[in-house]
């Protein structure tokens, strides 16, 4: 080269080796910085947060293949009629004569049973009396098929059917008694029946005593 001085060839290449040391790597060819992990190893992720709370429903109970309603009770049936009665009267006077203890009693043989009660009835009218008997005739004031309102009756007694048996006294003045005697107290009654109950209901009513009416005739004489 004219007016300056030739740089020898060895020279140059002794400054380009030297300075070849310290020339910064070049980037990799796809354009990811030296920094950055290898895309072989994963990302640690963080999972979605929900953005509500979810509801849990409370399980359904399903009956069980067994359960099943209870069966309805079979009612009690309503006791039979009492069978095997009887009527007694017992009258225990005084010395004198002049009172007397009467006991009245009804027994009967069934029913029997636990549960089942026995009450007594007078009945207050001679229901079956004719209304214009001829004279010096009788007939009972009760008969059977004959109806028995609570009208017509009233209580005398009652007991647990397993007793058998229901008893009431009373003292009276001795004199002429006229039909079946009743407590002077109490309302008169001329028969006398008896009915069975439970908590179903009651029997239809047997009859311990029938009483009896008498029409007097033109020679009678009344006390």
């Amino acid at each position: 080269m004219a007016g300056g001085r030739a740089i020898p060839a060895a020279f140059l290449a002794s400054v380009l080796a030297a300075c070849g040391g310290s020339v910064a790597p070049s980037a990799p060819l796809d354009g990811t910085p030296a920094h950055v992990a290898d895309a072989a190893t994963p990302r640690p992720t963080t999972p979605p947060v929900p953005s509500h709370t979810p509801t849990i429903s409370p399980p359904i109970l399903s009956a069980t293949p067994n359960s099943q309603a209870a069966p309805t009770p079979t009612p009690e049936p309503v006791p039979p009629k009492p069978a095997g009665v009887k009527f007694d009267e017992q009258v225990l006077e005084s010395d004198d004569g002049s009172v007397a203890d009467i006991t009245q009693t009804v027994t009967w043989r069934t029913p029997r049973s636990e549960g089942v009660d026995i009450r007594v009835y007078g009945v207050t009218e001679c229901i079956a009396r004719p209304e214009d008997p001829a004279p010096d005739t009788s007939g009972p004031c009760l008969v059977v098929g004959t109806r028995l309102p609570a009208s017509v009756r009233t209580l005398l007694g009652k007991a647990p059917a397993s007793d058998g048996l229901v008893s009431w006294s009373w003292t009276v003045e001795s004199g002429c008694d006229i039909g079946l005697a009743s407590d002077p107290d109490g309302p008169a009654y001329h028969a006398i029946v008896l009915a069975a109950y439970n908590a179903s209901g009651n029997s239809i009513f047997a009859i311990a005593e029938p009483g009896r009416w008498w029409e007097p005739g033109p020679n009678d004489v009344i006390c």
